[in-house]
């Protein structure tokens, strides 16, 4: 999937100019209108000007639309007559009265959820946001290329589906932010109702957030039929009216820094709109985000099993003036490019059909197919690892074709490993990763330097984007300063009179812990499934009672690589609620040869009749 590689220095203001200049990047603060070239007025009132040339859409309101919707007064009607049926009275008053008060129930469910989208509040919330954001960010950046390419699709007319990685409570304000001030049409957004508070709420709604239940069916066993009725219908309503629509697929934001695993419950009313011909396509647009340093502050009270403590107004003002006043550096944004939900479909099918046929799978793993086929018999055993459908879907498995639920869920899991692949590796996420990972104990500032250019290369070599480059000891200086004296200390040691070394030490406290390992855990993807092969490696290893014997600087492991493989695959499917290894088109066999060729090349593994592990004296 093509993002378009770029990297980003450290945020001085001149020197972040000149690499956006060099490298042909972005910064979305900086606008056109501050140009040499314009008019004085222009010049001084440059953010009035560029939001008053803003592209003008309608965003038609759907509330009447959806309750006359026929399907969701067929559903109403069955909701009221089960109802009836538990009373045993038949009496026509008693059932009116149930009708009744289903019918205002949702009403009230639609006017509580739905969007107010304005273009004139989206306008002044720009105006306001290029004031702010300077305060606390030194640069949003995005790709040129990637915009443009967001801008083409846009013109295709199709609704373009945009699915981010949730970290931050900014991440859709800033989405809108930029598409908005590249003249696209700003999307409806789906947002837990835990942030309609005063004020606030009605703030978000008018910038396109419609309000859905972190619990729809509240309930235990029960099924909250109307709820979810009134969604779908108003989801289908403005897919119809040409609205964009933008939810994250994780569901909430991320605990713990690495991505969870994905929410089927949304995209299933989109593949449903495609399905019943309610639209011909969609473009789905996977988004990454990530921040040098997170806004919301961290998770550490509830990774340590504390409640969640909810939102409230004042909270709300208490948190955006800390904000205001600190520093967190760059965030980074990455649109991937968007594919067609009609050829991901028509892909399923044929994948599924080419295995109804044959009973030997191709060698390849799925060929060119983006999506999972459906597991077939045959003579091979195949490894699939088994997915447990979201309990947040709309529908769930009871209701859904299987067929449907697959494409679904094949469709939630590449998005989710293409957007972890594709999150730029921020200076903070790399400090973090090394310092908990390779020198929990502390480290010289030379030999962490010499750390983070391996990591750098080895990450560049993988096809990763950075969020930082120059000179190294300045990104680590940098990293050290946002993540704070809290979580890294750095101090000069003296080793003689005229020499000192500078150490970097992290905190190794648990909460300390917990939160560099917010940073670090960005890295896991591209790790995970090495480190599930060296797992592998070395439990074959201690499971032998004999010493490896030694060939020159070679340990002999009286193992193949075929139980290698076995052994990785039986790991995988331990941390299978834990990690996507790869995409669903591809054999997770095929991804782990993978690594073990690129072992091979590395020379840490040598494979003949039996394995080899490289072993320096």
């Amino acid at each position: 999937m093509w993002r378009g590689f770029i990297e980003q220095t450290q945020p001085v203001n001149s020197a972040v100019a000149k690499v956006h200049q060099e490298q042909g990047l972005r910064n979305i603060l900086l606008v056109d209108a501050q140009d040499s070239g314009n008019n004085f007025l222009t010049r001084k009132f440059c953010h009035l000007s560029t939001v008053y040339q803003l592209k003008k859409y309608e965003y038609p309101q759907l509330a009447l639309t959806v309750v006359k919707d026929e399907q969701l007064r067929q559903v109403i009607e069955a909701a009221a007559k089960d109802d009836y049926s538990k009373i045993g009275e038949e009496d026509d008053e008693v059932y009116k009265g149930i009708l009744q008060g289903h019918e205002a129930r949702a009403t009230k469910i639609l006017y509580d959820m739905r969007s107010t989208l304005s273009d004139f509040l989206l306008r002044v919330t720009s105006w306001l946001l290029y004031k702010l954001l300077p305060r606390f960010l030194t640069s949003v950046v995005a790709h040129p290329a990637q915009v443009q390419m967001l801008i083409k699709a846009s013109n295709t007319g199709l609704p373009l589906i945009f699915l981010p990685m949730h970290r931050s409570h900014l991440d859709y304000i800033l989405i809108s932010f930029i598409l908005l001030n590249n003249n696209i049409r700003s999307p409806l957004v789906a947002a837990g109702d835990n942030l309609r508070i005063p004020v606030f709420g009605w703030l978000l709604r008018g910038l396109g957030a419609f309000f859905i239940k972190r619990r729809m069916d509240p309930v235990q066993g029960r099924r909250d039929t109307v709820y979810r009725a009134v969604l779908h219908t108003y989801m289908m309503a403005c897919l119809r009216a040409g609205h964009n629509i933008e939810f994250f697929i994780e569901g909430g934001r991320t605990r713990t820094g690495k991505a969870c695993l994905p929410k089927g419950g949304l995209l299933s009313v989109i593949v449903d709109a495609y399905m019943d011909g309610t639209i011909e396509d969609a473009l789905l647009v996977p988004v990454s985000v990530n921040y040098e340093k997170l806004v919301d502050g961290n998770f550490v009270r509830e990774q340590l099993g504390q409640p969640k403590q909810m939102e409230t107004f004042w909270k709300a003002i208490r948190s955006i003036w800390s904000v205001l006043n600190s520093n967190y550096g760059m965030m980074r944004i990455d649109f991937n490019q968007p594919f067609s939900l009609r050829e991901l479909v028509r892909s399923f099918h044929a994948c599924n059909k080419s295995k109804l046929h044959t009973s030997v799978p191709d060698s390849g793993g799925g060929g060119d197919s983006p999506l999972q086929s459906v597991p077939s018999e045959n003579p091979k055993p195949i490894k699939s690892l088994h997915t447990v459908p979201s309990s947040a879907s709309l529908y769930g498995t009871d209701i859904m074709v299987e067929e449907h639920r697959l494409i679904v869920e094949s469709i939630a899991r590449h998005i989710v490993y293409d957007c972890s692949s594709s999150t730029a590796v921020m200076s903070t996420n790399a400090v973090a990763f090394l310092l908990l990972n390779r020198f929990r104990n502390g480290v010289i500032m030379d030999k962490l330097v010499e750390a983070m250019e391996k990591l750098k290369k080895d990450l560049f070599y993988a096809g990763r984007d950075f969020g930082f480059t120059g000179d190294m000891v300045d990104v680590i200086n940098h990293a050290c300063d946002l993540l704070g004296p809290g979580l890294v200390r750095r101090e000069r040691v003296i080793k003689s009179r005229d020499e000192s070394v500078v150490m970097v030490r992290p905190f190794t406290m648990v909460p300390n812990v917990i939160e560099l390992s917010y940073y670090s855990n960005v890295l896991l993807s591209h790790f995970v499934l090495d480190s599930v092969v060296v797992t592998a490696l070395y439990s074959l290893l201690s499971a032998d009672p004999n010493p490896p014997a030694m060939v020159g600087s070679y340990q002999v492991l009286p193992f193949t690589e075929e139980q290698v493989q076995q052994f990785a695959l039986d790991l995988c499917e331990v941390l299978q609620f834990e990690f996507i290894f790869t995409q669903p088109c591809r054999q997770l066999e095929t991804a782990i040869e993978d690594v073990l060729t690129q072992f091979r090349y590395k020379e840490i593994l040598l494979c003949s009749e039996v394995c080899h592990v490289y072993s320096p004296v």
